[in-house]
């Protein structure tokens, strides 16, 4: 776990930030039902989505919610910079 290295570290640093936003875990095998690159990729779609939403845009293929969607880390950080 991350607390193994604070023993180690010369200088540390902590954020506090939403884990909606900022935390999708990858740990389990691929098919696994939590903490897997499956339901991390649907967090990070979810959260393009918003962002996409928010920004006053629209999904046309995402009727049912299975469509995935990413935005670039590029162009983004959260919903105002993808409208920007």
């Amino acid at each position: 776990f991350i607390f193994d290295v604070f023993p180690l570290s010369v200088n540390m640093a902590m954020l506090d930030v939403s884990r909606e936003e900022e935390f999708a875990p990858v740990k389990n095998a691929p098919g696994s039902s939590s903490d897997s690159p499956d339901t991390a990729r649907s967090m990070i779609s979810s959260l393009s989505k918003r962002w996409v939403k928010e920004a006053g845009g629209v999904l046309i293929h995402d009727t049912d919610g299975g469509d995935m969607c990413k935005a670039s880390p590029l162009v983004s950080h959260d919903a105002h910079s993808v409208y920007s």
